[in-house]
């Protein structure tokens, strides 16, 4: 489900994009699946039409949807889906680090330290 924040600094166009990303990153969006049109996500998250049409511009442009005409938005076969197993790789270190007291802003710094080490 897309959810989008009016008062933040993020513009909304941004938002819709990261959403639908991480629904395509997280498998919850599959290749070839279909998006709402742009009048009803508009109506949806109460935002302008051209908003989510700029958002799918955007996505289009990154090759993450395919838009095709009246026929609608769709996600894109090409799509950058995580696999499933590449994701659980994470999530026993990081709850063993959560177990030990560690907070998501000091596991951050660790995983992009480790990060600019690795690829430095």
């Amino acid at each position: 489900m897309l959810k989008i924040t009016l008062n933040s600094p993020v513009p909304i166009y941004t938002q819709l994009c990261d959403g639908i990303k991480a629904m395509v990153q997280s498998g919850e969006l599959q290749p070839n699946d279909a998006l709402p049109s742009i009048r009803s996500l508009s109506a949806q998250l109460d935002v302008a039409s051209n908003t989510v049409a700029r958002a799918y511009m955007e996505l289009e442009r990154a090759g993450v949807i395919i838009s095709n005409g009246r026929k609608g938005s769709y996600i894109s076969p090409k799509a950058p889906v995580q696999d499933k197993a590449t994701m659980k790789i994470f999530k026993g270190p990081l709850r063993e680090l959560i177990a030990q007291g560690m907070g998501q802003d000091e596991i951050i710094r660790i995983f992009n330290q480790n990060l600019k080490e690795i690829f430095d």
